[in-house]
């Protein structure tokens, strides 16, 4: 570990989250609120770039004092551990399209009436085909970067004081923390995800099987969400019709 690696985990921890929470959040509840056609697109553009810089910026530290690449997880698993993950995998995949399944069955009605349960995080989530595009395109490289970010860099960072299981436990927390601008409970659905990208990748020993896993959770929540806000022209239901639609 070299002070290098300090300043890059301090820009990532402290800095970026700082900047999350007093400007970017804020400014696109606020845009979302307004309207405005970009907004979301050009959101979805500035975050994949962000995650790309840390992550590309990770993979030069890293590859620059020549540390071996099974250490951060960056290797296929072997032997059962294969299986496992393919397994994990094709689970991971079963699941999104199960929930795929049961949305798109829905008539229209239904999908207008369950809106309101998006309600703390609608303005993050795709509304257009433009805007779902490039989610699709984020949630790529969420799978990717958070993942090498979260379960690979940091827990390598953090284990001489944590332990392995210690610094998965401890930044599955932070990273539940960091999606506080889903509301309490999107907060805690993200630390258990984190939870279960962090037993993947000690169940696999690799980074790869919770990186493909986690771009198909998201790939899939995006998708979920464009299927149920793209019929916004038509007229929204009144409360008493949502219940009669449920």
């Amino acid at each position: 570990m070299t002070a290098v690696d300090v300043v890059f985990v301090f820009l990532l921890l402290v800095v970026a989250t700082i900047l999350e929470y007093a400007y970017f959040w804020p400014r696109l509840r606020a845009d979302a609120a307004r309207s405005r056609p970009s907004t979301r697109p050009r959101a979805y553009q500035r975050m994949a770039i962000a995650q790309w810089f840390f992550g590309l910026s990770a993979l030069a530290i890293w590859a620059t004092h020549q540390r071996p690449w099974p250490t951060l997880g960056l290797t296929l698993p072997r032997g059962s551990a294969l299986a496992l993950a393919c397994v994990v995998v094709l689970a991971g995949g079963a699941l999104v399209l199960l929930q795929l399944w049961s949305v798109i069955r829905l008539p229209i009605a239904r999908r207008i009436a369950a809106r309101p349960k998006l309600d703390a995080v609608a303005f993050t989530l795709p509304h257009t085909r433009g805007e779902a595009v490039w989610f699709f395109v984020l949630s790529i490289t969420a799978g990717f970067c958070e993942e090498l970010l979260y379960r690979g860099y940091l827990v390598w960072f953090f284990a001489p004081w944590l332990g392995t299981v210690g610094s998965m436990t401890a930044i599955a927390i932070v990273f539940g923390v960091s999606h506080i601008y889903q509301g309490r409970r999107g907060a805690i659905t993200a630390t258990l995800a984190g939870a279960v990208m962090a037993a993947i990748v000690l169940a696999t020993g690799s980074l790869i099987p919770a990186m493909i896993v986690h771009a198909l959770i998201d790939i899939g929540s995006g998708t979920v969400a464009y299927w149920l806000f793209r019929d916004a022209e038509l007229p929204r239901l009144a409360p008493t019709q949502y219940a009669s639609v449920a």
